[in-house]
């Protein structure tokens, strides 16, 4: 069994932005009222950027009793009906997001769940890596017959998932080789389904500057070639 494996790192060309709307409150239309209020105003500020309306997506509402624990009466204590949305959005350009954050105020009833970058060719990105590590696994086993003075046959089987051995050999101990940078980077590592974003520090005085920094790819694919006669 040989294992071929393929990386890349690309720049981020999307950003996506998770928010949180929920509201507590004894009268549940009056919880509600204020949700929808705020969700209507992040919308309108999300469109003022530039986000387009199909890349705003809300959930409905859902709504549930609210209870916390009192330790001296040892009881739940109701506190009145919770309203909550949820909202993604995309951003094409970092600066369109870095405006609206400039906009939004967070407090226990909105908040920010979290940002992550994108890449907006990852399909096709992934697609090309795949057939890399094929590539890649092919050409160490045409490696090793060619040492034993054999030919490759056809293949016997091929997996995209790590094989276990008996006494403990994982992926991980496999040795690293055979690496492919689109974007002429040192590759990252990880697998296809694993995406790394790495940040970096903030310059003085661009305090305000979104920093994205890199997202790492990697591909690998498990094969049995047979030996021909």
């Amino acid at each position: 069994m040989v294992y071929g494996d393929a990386q890349a790192r690309a720049v981020p060309d999307r950003y996506k932005i998770a928010m949180q709307f929920d509201a507590v409150d004894a009268e549940p239309a009056a919880a509600r009222e204020r949700v929808e209020t705020q969700v209507q105003d992040v919308i309108g500020k999300l469109k003022a950027v530039g986000v387009a309306e199909h890349e705003i997506v809300a959930t409905s509402l859902q709504i549930d009793a609210r209870q916390r624990y009192d330790s001296e009466s040892r009881e739940q204590v109701f506190l009145g009906t919770g309203v909550r949305r949820t909202l993604t959005a995309r951003f094409g350009q970092k600066q369109a997001l870095e405006r609206f954050l400039a906009t939004v105020r967070t407090s226990k009833e909105l908040s920010i769940s979290g940002v992550t970058a994108e890449l907006a060719s990852e399909a096709e990105l992934r697609r090309q890596l795949r057939q890399k590590s094929i590539e890649s696994s092919r050409e160490k086993a045409e490696v090793i017959a060619r040492a034993y003075g054999a030919r490759l046959g056809g293949v016997y089987s091929v997996s995209d998932v790590a094989p276990q051995f008996q006494y403990g050999v994982q992926e991980g101990s496999w040795p690293t080789a055979y690496d492919w940078n689109t974007y002429g980077y040192a590759a990252g590592s990880g697998n296809l389904e694993r995406v790394v974003v790495s940040g970096s520090r903030l310059r003085a005085g661009a305090a305000s500057s979104f920093q994205a920094g890199y997202i790492d790819f990697q591909d690998k694919i498990y094969t049995v070639f047979l030996l021909a006669d």
